[in-house]
């Protein structure tokens, strides 16, 4: 199967047996506790805190890839390399430490393969795509694979989905599916801001 042959509805769909990785089950409430304020800062343009030059325009063009613009918003116009700044630099700062070295092991064929280019953000989609069929094993590519995934779907105020754009892509309505009751604590705290105590 080729990257073209998979349109984004199946993708999103076999992407959820992420949820029963290790990575996720093991980081993702310090990841979502640590984000917050990812959100403002996305929505600010500010400055990455955590990822360097270098680091967030791979992480950027290789995200671009594993959720691209179509009809639809992709990767960037959801602005998941906030999530990743944020992540990286906080529950996930382990893998921070390892990216680096998994950059430099994916991008190792790059220059051969394509003479002129240095780094994978270097080659154009059609390139990106075709170097991606045979380095999609690699741990940088599993990394960012999994924080575009979560920085994609997970709440707005997290980092990245801005303006809901992964909800809105799977149908998913958002916070309606917490409604209470969960039990009596959270149908009386739904009362009573109902009731304006």
């Amino acid at each position: 199967m080729t990257v073209e042959s998979i349109n984004r509805r199946d993708f999103v769909c076999a992407s959820g047996t992420l949820a029963g990785s290790s990575l996720i089950r093991l980081g993702t409430p310090a990841i979502m506790a640590a984000a917050g304020a990812a959100c403002s800062a996305r929505d600010a343009g500010e400055a990455f805190t955590t990822l360097g030059a270098a680091e967030a325009r791979e992480l950027d063009a290789l995200s671009a890839r594993i959720l691209p613009t179509t009809d639809t918003p992709g990767a960037r116009e959801a602005g998941v390399l906030y999530f990743m700044d944020k992540v990286l630099g906080g529950p996930l700062q382990w893998a921070h430490g390892m990216l680096g070295g998994a950059l430099q092991e994916f991008q190792a064929d790059v220059a051969a393969a394509y003479p002129g280019a240095e780094r994978f953000s270097d080659l154009d989609e059609a390139e990106q795509d075709s170097y991606l069929e045979t380095h999609d094993r690699n741990a940088f590519f599993e990394l960012t694979r999994a924080l575009t995934i979560m920085g994609f779907f997970a709440m707005s105020s997290y980092g990245g989905n801005r303006d809901n754009v992964g909800w809105k892509l799977i149908g998913f309505e958002g916070h309606g599916a917490w409604s209470p009751p969960f039990g009596y604590y959270d149908a009386e705290f739904v009362r009573s801001e109902q009731n304006g105590d």
